[in-house]
């Protein structure tokens, strides 16, 4: 007998609607799986709340009543049982089903949980319950990189990379020197931390100590790009000291430097100077390199930043 009604429960403080479908288990069983006897006698029912899959934003709870078995000849009790349920679980197999397809997609456990209705750690339970994280990959590569990211709850972990695939080799969930050198001290020899020739990093001070003391034969090389970001941030700060001391807010060069600063920080080669065209900050026609002249021409020791950028973005190119 399968009944479906409405019903509501208070979860996280918030009221949400919910559909309540009442069954019933029941089948005939004899034999006993203890002793074997065929002794099994009807003991009654029990009465279970399982999770059913949502639908339509909808929650479903299956409230459930299972026949109970007694044995007369060895005292042991069992239940019925259905595929549709997994055993000492209120999590039923469509619940299960959904979370992996739904991870296959590329959900996060936290969209996943907000979508079905559960806790995110029980998604994360559900997922990663039979996989083991191995404290090691098989070999180290020849070339690594080195850095951190923002992951959970603002905490930085350190992550190491193939630097030739891109393949993941490390994930550690801490940053501190310390943990990073017992971690590859402790889990690889020292004859294959001696096979690893460069270890590209950014300019992280810190790092720097940890590649020698762990990589004895290891280069270090800084990502470019971080040596770009630098050299722009430092155009930068000399472009906006120079316009500090300017006392004509409203002049051709205060204009050029303010606004259209986009134009000192393109290559070399993208610096037009033969069309010209209407530049918006200056409100003028003129070629990108005219407008780019006004200010180095004008201010020597933004030029000399200026010419510096350039030639290092093009030894770097």
């Amino acid at each position: 007998n399968v009944s479906v009604k409405d019903a509501k429960i208070k979860k996280r403080g918030v009221i949400k609607h919910i559909k309540i479908v009442n069954a019933e288990l029941s089948y005939s069983l004899h034999r006993c799986p203890q002793c074997g006897m065929n002794t099994l006698v009807k003991n009654g029912k029990r009465t279970t709340n399982a999770r059913l899959a949502s639908f339509n934003g909808i929650e479903y709870h299956l409230i459930l009543k299972k026949q109970r078995f007694l044995c007369r000849n060895c005292g042991s009790t069992c239940g019925a049982h259905s595929d549709l349920l997994i055993k000492n679980h209120t999590m039923t197999k469509q619940i299960k089903n959904r979370i992996f397809s739904m991870a296959k997609e590329s959900f996060t456990l936290s969209s996943i949980a907000k979508i079905i209705g559960i806790s995110a750690n029980t998604v994360s339970r559900i997922l990663y319950r039979n996989i083991k994280i191995p404290n090691r990959c098989a070999h180290l590569p020849e070339n690594l990189c080195f850095d951190e990211f923002r992951s959970v709850k603002n905490i930085f972990t350190f992550i190491a990379i193939d630097a030739d695939t891109h393949r993941l080799v490390e994930l550690i969930h801490d940053r501190l020197s310390k943990t990073i050198t017992e971690h590859f001290i402790n889990n690889y020899s020292l004859s294959e931390r001696q096979a690893v020739k460069t270890v590209s990093i950014d300019l992280n001070a810190n790092y720097q100590l940890v590649v020698h003391r762990i990589f004895p034969n290891a280069r270090i090389v800084v990502d470019r790009f971080h040596i770009v970001q630098l050299c722009s941030r430092a155009l930068d700060q000399v472009r906006i000291n120079s316009l500090k001391k300017l006392p004509d807010k409203k002049s051709r060069i205060y204009k050029a430097m303010k606004s259209d600063w986009r134009l000192y920080h393109l290559p070399e080669e993208d610096v037009d100077d033969t069309h010209i065209k209407f530049i918006v900050g200056i409100n003028e026609f003129m070629t990108i390199q005219n407008a780019i002249d006004i200010a180095t021409d004008e201010i020597p020791i933004f030029k000399e930043a200026y010419d510096t950028y350039q030639s290092i973005q093009r030894s770097i190119r």
